[in-house]
């Protein structure tokens, strides 16, 4: 279930609405807004979706996306000891955010340990990979801007 709140545009009233963009949902999640004037989540409850879900129990990772709107992303990824997540385009900047454990960030040949509550910023044009060094939670912000 989604733990969230959006919302609306209207005075402050909590609402889910249709008008939306929205996830697709699945047999396993609902559909969600990907992005309202304000929208809130718990990023702990988010985490234990992740955990219970098939993705996670019979892979390396699972991740979702948080929010969404024009060129911003923003996922959530649980990794597994040896999980690797790769940008090659890296069109935009992009951050991550170590919320659980440790993972090694390395751009142009340069790395970078780090561990929860670091966080590290790409610059547009850099191909960047990441790799979990033990189980983590890591928040990545992905911008398609450019420079």
């Amino acid at each position: 279930m989604w733990t969230g709140r959006a919302t609306d545009r209207t005075e402050g009233v909590i609402v889910e609405t249709s008008e939306t963009e929205q996830t697709s949902g699945s047999g396993v999640r609902e559909a969600r807004p990907l992005m309202e004037r304000l929208l809130t989540m718990g990023l702990r409850d988010e985490v234990e979706v992740l955990r219970r879900e098939p993705a996670w129990q019979d892979g390396d990772r699972n991740s979702r996306t948080l929010a969404k709107a024009g060129d911003l992303r923003v996922l959530l990824s649980a990794l597994r000891a040896g999980a690797t997540i790769h940008e090659a385009d890296a069109e935009g900047p992009a951050t991550v955010q170590i919320l659980e454990g440790r993972v090694v960030v390395s751009v142009a040949g340069e790395a970078a340990d780090l561990g929860a509550g670091q966080l590290a910023a790409m610059d547009a044009g850099e191909a960047w990979s990441l790799e979990a060094a033990e189980e983590s939670v890591v928040l990545l912000t992905l911008s398609w801007g450019g420079r």
